[in-house]
């Protein structure tokens, strides 16, 4: 049947289909993830664990060498990052960008998240961690309170409890230096793993998301119906991306329903 000849219902159910087959309006599968295990350095990798909890009952030192409880640190959206504080190259560059991208995340650091700068070297001490946050709180517009972003080191039977749960394998190198997957890890108040963001460079624009996620604790792309239909987090990349195909969509079938609605009330007039 040519298509001139369809009717304004059959030709919108048409082109629907048409769309739902070309996958451009359906919303990101929910939990969506990738196994991130590098080839070329065995044993080093990340094996993403979205949706798993985090080992909460490691036990590690803040900067004053206080034992602290991981699970008593996690108590609202919370941005973890595996770094080591004697590292001479990218976890500086991390911890400096995060700094920086923070300034620019429109939620309120203490008050709306925390962050854990978690070191996976069992020889840095809370006096490595004293000089890192002394270098890096600095980078901050606003002084971070006490309790909002903590720099923590343990011993190794303490912190492989949490690399083994977030799926973050590394290596120590014979110079000293570790060989290790450059990420940010988004956990809700209960623990939940929601998102690994890629560093060495966080946006300010994929913290803010991620930590919307957390909040709702769930790792759904749906974090507000707008967003999530507009942005799709790319697992690849581990970055949010603008979804314009789906807009455009959006819109099209939008001015189709009304096209449709003005031909059906052309056709069956209302007689008063």
């Amino acid at each position: 049947m040519p298509v001139s000849k369809l009717s304004p219902a059959a030709l919108l159910l048409v082109l629907l289909a048409i769309s739902y087959a070309g996958g451009t309006i359906a919303p990101a599968h929910e939990g969506e993830h990738t196994n991130g295990k590098t080839t070329d350095n065995p044993g080093i990798g990340l094996e993403e664990k979205i949706g798993k909890k985090i080992s909460k009952d490691a036990i590690l030192a803040d900067e004053k060498g206080a034992k602290r409880l991981l699970g008593d640190l996690i108590v609202k959206p919370t941005l973890l990052l595996p770094v080591y504080f004697t590292c001479r190259t990218t976890c500086g560059i991390m911890m400096a960008n995060l700094a920086r991208a923070v300034n620019d995340v429109p939620l309120a650091l203490g008050r709306d998240y925390n962050i854990l700068a978690f070191s996976f070297d069992g020889d840095d001490t809370p006096e490595n961690a004293r000089k890192a946050r002394d270098n890096y709180s600095a980078i901050l517009k606003k002084p971070a309170p006490i309790d909002a972003w903590f720099y923590l080191t343990g011993n190794m039977n303490e912190i492989v409890k949490i690399t083994g749960s977030i799926g973050f394998s590394f290596k120590k190198g014979k110079g000293g230096d570790f060989f290790h997957p450059n990420t940010l890890i988004a956990l809700s108040a209960d623990g939940t793993i929601i998102r690994y963001l890629s560093g060495p460079d966080f946006l300010p624009f994929d913290i803010a998301m991620a930590l919307t996620e957390a909040e709702k604790g769930t790792p759904s792309i749906s974090i507000r119906k707008l967003l999530s239909y507009c942005f799709s987090y790319e697992s690849e990349k581990k970055t949010y991306a603008l979804k314009g195909v789906r807009i455009i969509t959006g819109v099209l079938l939008l001015v189709m329903a009304v096209i449709l609605f003005l031909l059906l009330r052309k056709k069956n007039p209302v007689h008063k």
